[in-house]
């Protein structure tokens, strides 16, 4: 209690914040809204603690934890070695017995069970910890605060991005900051927080692109950029094709050829990046990913694995396994495989979806489409991503967790093809005035 008491002058701040900052009042989006939202994503974070410590119990296998706990040695030695701690930090000679002796031996997490030739995710997360324990005094919830808001910075730069397509700002603002996986698993000490910071603010900055051509967005860029492919690689491979090829589609005369064209570049650079060094080739990485999953699942008897044939490295065998991965990701977990009580919110937004989706199959797409471009976009990343995850992850605990970074961009898609003025809630007065004067 005393540890939360002390995170009221840090969510104080930022509270006023929200209020102030230019990039964030300027999102269209009223700012008690705003708030709103951001406090229901420290409520969030604060149930990924509760959920952690209390219910699952084992701290060092705890996502939210480890990272935290590991981050501890790193910033330990900014007061007993800073030549080390700053070393550690950017990654620059810090490798090697003395390292392991002193630093990465005390950790659970530093490397991973199972290495390869990707940038080791953990250690980002662990030295963003290792800085905010400079402010934080050690204090697990104001990191969950902090990190709330750095993703709460991208879901407004993803709110801004869309509301430039799809003119409704209750439907962007539900695709945004109320899906529940999405803000259950983007709140706390998560990567997920990282990753929907990096997200959002790249598409915000590729959209300035289009509209100013100017030199700075495209620098601007590079950060949500690297932290993309540093984060979460499977990520980056659905998600940059696809918004790549809306950048191509808006600003040439290729329309919806470039999608073809930079997916078929994309190929062809990811296939001789493989011949060069074969540590680097995606079908490699994606089936020893899937093999090492598989392995996992059996070897500690996880309650909620599936069966998932292993792939084979090739590309026929991936193609064979993607329609039954789209399914798994887009439905799954079914009612029957109820494990524990986090499956059921699962279920039934996997419910409200799938109800969605028929609805606007049934309305035949009445509702006029301002940006077919745009769906489309968000389709094609939802279905690469989806594809990638299902094909994957045989671990439904995980799959509800890891197809979060596409679930903003299926909604507001399938909510842009919806005729909602028919529906009875949008009919009352009442109703729409509210809405109106909340957002």
């Amino acid at each position: 209690m005393i540890n939360l008491l002390l995170t009221l002058p840090y969510l104080l701040f930022l509270l006023f914040l929200i209020g102030k900052i230019p990039f964030i009042k300027e999102s269209g989006i009223k700012t008690n809204a705003l708030q709103f939202a951001f406090l229901a994503k420290v409520f969030c974070g604060f149930l990924v603690y509760l959920i952690y410590a209390y219910y699952y119990g084992n701290r060092i296998e705890a996502d939210t934890f480890k990272y935290f706990d590991d981050s501890y040695y790193l910033y330990e030695a900014l007061y007993t070695k800073p030549v080390d701690f700053f070393k550690m930090l950017f990654g620059i000679n810090c490798e090697g017995s003395y390292f392991d002796h002193l630093y990465y031996d005390k950790m659970n997490n530093w490397y991973r069970a199972y290495e390869n030739s990707l940038y080791n995710d953990n250690r980002l997360i662990i030295r963003v910890n290792a800085v905010l324990r400079i402010f934080s005094f050690g204090n697990y919830h104001v990191h969950s605060i902090i990190l709330n808001f750095i993703a709460f910075i991208g879901s407004v730069g993803m709110a801004r991005f869309f509301l430039h397509f799809v003119k409704s700002k209750w439907k962007v603002y539900l695709a945004v900051f109320f899906i529940p996986s999405v803000i259950f698993w983007s709140s706390g000490i998560l990567k997920e927080s990282l990753l929907l910071f990096a997200m959002g603010l790249f598409c915000f900055f590729i959209y300035r692109l289009v509209l100013t051509k100017n030199w700075i967005n495209l620098v601007l860029l590079i950060l949500p950029f690297l932290l993309l492919v540093l984060l979460k690689f499977y990520v980056f491979v659905a998600f940059f094709p696809a918004i790549l090829g809306w950048y191509f589609s808006e600003t040439t005369r290729f329309k919806w050829k470039a999608y073809l064209l930079v997916f078929s570049v994309l190929s062809l650079i990811a296939l001789v990046l493989g011949l060069l060094n074969p540590s680097y080739n995606f079908i490699h990485i994606l089936v020893r990913k899937q093999h090492d999953f598989i392995n996992m699942s059996i070897a500690f008897h996880v309650n909620s694995a599936i069966q998932m044939d292993y792939l084979d490295e090739n590309i026929f065998s991936i193609i064979k396994a993607v329609p039954m991965g789209i399914i798994n990701s887009l439905t799954r977990p079914w009612p029957f495989e109820i494990k524990n009580a986090l499956f059921i919110p699962a279920i039934i937004e996997n419910f409200v979806l799938l109800s969605l989706i028929l609805i606007a199959i049934i309305q035949k797409v009445k509702n006029p489409i301002r940006s077919v471009n745009f769906i489309a976009f968000c389709f094609l990343f939802t279905l690469f991503l989806y594809s990638i995850i299902g094909i994957s992850t045989p671990i439904l605990g995980a799959l509800v967790r890891y197809k979060i970074p596409a679930m903003p961009f299926l909604v507001i898609g399938i909510l842009s093809l919806l005729n909602t003025s028919n529906f009875h809630f949008y009919q009352s007065q009442k109703i729409r005035k509210w809405i109106h004067m909340y957002l």
